[in-house]
């Protein structure tokens, strides 16, 4: 501060990694428990927790490391005591599925970070609003095995023969629990056939795609077409080739 009152700007570089994550089922900053899990490699793929990272959740949302900042005297860690870390977000009520394995960085840093916005998809155990309209289900791969962390599009269907209800055209995500299961939500309406039939109530139609590998620009994936009638049925099974 100087003499005249006026406050000098202090630049603060968040750290090496700067991540803005967002539940998919609001659109908004995580409220329910998120926890960030900061760990340094041991190469050979192998991890450990990095326990006196302070992390630091920003009034917007953010997550940043800001004691990665400057260089630090190290012995261990290579030139500068640079090292190959990783940050994880954990949940019982969310999951990241596009980054499984973390976000990796280097560290420390004294650049301002790039900002990584981490999509978190809604687990089975994920509090949804009473009344909300979840199709129910389990993903496999054709040979029998459950798929954990899969993720899970749901859209009106479209394509000829399909007319949208509501416009813009909207999704929801999901994401697989450890032994496949998941809860979709279907909140908005489905798309109805051209032209319209004489039946009452016409039939909402959506589109479900389920991807083995979403971290891998999605990976083997299977696409369902299915009705708001089906979805109030039993559990239903999407298998992966």
């Amino acid at each position: 501060m100087t003499g005249g009152g006026a406050i000098d700007t202090v630049r603060v570089v968040p750290g090496p990694v700067c991540l803005v994550p967002e539940d998919a089922f609001t659109g908004r900053p995580p409220t329910l428990r998120v926890v960030a899990v900061v760990e340094r490699s041991l190469g050979g793929g192998r991890w450990e927790a990095e326990e006196d990272v302070r992390v630091v959740t920003t009034a917007t949302g953010a997550i940043v490391l800001p004691s990665l900042a400057a260089p630090r005297r190290t012995a261990s860690g290579g030139p500068h005591g640079v090292r190959r870390m990783r940050i994880r977000l954990l949940s019982p009520y969310l999951l990241d599925a596009e980054h499984p394995e973390g976000v990796e960085f280097d560290a420390p840093s004294t650049t301002v970070p790039p900002v990584t916005r981490v999509r978190l998809y809604p687990l089975p155990a994920y509090p949804f609003p009473p009344g909300t309209r979840l199709l129910r289900g389990r993903v496999r791969r054709t040979w029998g095995t459950d798929v954990a962390g899969a993720a899970l599009t749901g859209r009106a269907r479209t394509g000829d023969g399909y007319l949208p209800r509501v416009l813009p055209p909207w999704s929801e995500y999901a994401a697989t629990a450890a032994d496949g299961r998941f809860r979709l939500p279907l909140r908005r309406p489905g798309s109805k056939p051209r032209p319209a039939g004489q039946a009452a109530p016409e039939p909402e139609w959506f589109t479900v795609t389920a991807a083995a590998e979403p971290a891998h620009g999605g990976g083997p994936e299977a696409t369902v077409h299915l009705t708001a009638a089906d979805i109030s049925g039993t559990e239903h099974l999407v298998e992966i080739p």
